[in-house]
């Protein structure tokens, strides 16, 4: 029989249970493959799980792959986080920051340790928008938002990861919709696109930024409760709308998501700024465990 494999599940962007986005990681997953990542994955159900295992490379600590219960990624902020949180559990993260060599390059995360735990900061290359090429009204349609719902204070946009950008008036717009999962995901595979994320600037908390919604059905998440990888892309994106405050070339800013799915999660997100742009984007938050224990994978 395949022996036992140890497994941490941990809520993200959270610093209670039960809220925030629940992700999965397995330590010394180096003789798992591909397949079967994907079907651990698949019994774990949460939107992410991360393998941590040795990396072949001198300038990464760990090799980090991530898979949704349908498919691999190459990036998944709230995944690299709780594969992060693993190894501080772990102890095996003495230090101030880890380099994982990811499918798509490396990822370095940076662990500000305080009295309320540790504070993980993402720093994933330094992401572009680009302005929507063609107009969204297939998308608008699929996902039941009407044309006067969208807002002028940013133009519609695609991230690196091919996520688009959509800003909407007011949280009552963004609580209304209603997606038909099933058209938007032909659209978006058939745009070659990942997820579709609507934003708005009105929010649940006075000292939040934006609320944001996270649609993906192709990739096995519907509603996605948390999405740390979309908000550096996020925040430049803000940023080049004039909808943030810099001061002394910093602009920093709270991000909610999942409080619609029962999940609230706050992310931080913070922007460094020369010449009225961002040369430097990081994102952070907080895990707790609330599963250990171990996967019987059968013979």
């Amino acid at each position: 029989m395949t022996a036992p494999i140890p497994v941490l599940q941990a809520d993200v962007f959270t610093d209670r249970p039960f809220a925030g986005n629940p992700a999965a990681a397995v330590l010394d997953a180096d003789g798992l493959d591909a397949p079967a990542m994907q079907r651990i994955a698949g019994e774990m159900a949460v939107p992410g799980t991360a393998f941590v295992s040795a990396s072949s490379r001198p300038d990464a600590d760990w090799a980090l792959r991530m898979f949704t219960p349908r498919r691999e990624v190459g990036y998944s902020g709230h995944t690299s986080l709780c594969g992060t949180h693993a190894l501080i559990e772990a102890g095996r993260l003495p230090g101030p920051r880890v380099t994982f060599d990811t499918p798509s390059g490396l990822l370095r995360v940076e662990v500000e340790r305080d009295g309320a735990g540790a504070l993980m900061w993402l720093e994933p290359a330094l992401p572009t928008c680009t302005p929507l090429d063609g107009g969204a009204v297939e998308i608008l349609d699929a996902l039941g938002l009407p044309r006067a719902g969208l807002a002028g204070w940013a133009r519609p946009a695609v991230t690196p990861d091919a996520d688009l950008l959509l800003p909407v008036r007011d949280l009552a717009t963004l609580r209304a919709i209603e997606p038909d999962m099933r058209r938007l995901a032909a659209l978006r595979t058939a745009q070659q696109g990942r997820g579709v994320c609507v934003v708005s600037r009105e929010t649940v908390d006075p000292g939040s930024s934006t609320h944001s919604r996270f649609f993906a059905p192709h990739y096995g998440l519907p509603e996605d409760i948390v999405t740390g990888s979309v908000h550096t892309a996020l925040g430049v994106w803000l940023l080049e709308a004039g909808a943030l405050l810099v001061v002394d070339g910093r602009a920093v800013f709270t991000a909610e998501q999942g409080d619609g799915l029962g999940r609230p999660g706050r992310i931080r997100v913070e922007l460094t700024v020369t010449g009225g742009r961002a040369s430097r984007a990081r994102v952070g938050g907080r895990a707790v465990t609330v599963l250990s224990g171990s996967l019987r994978p059968g013979g």
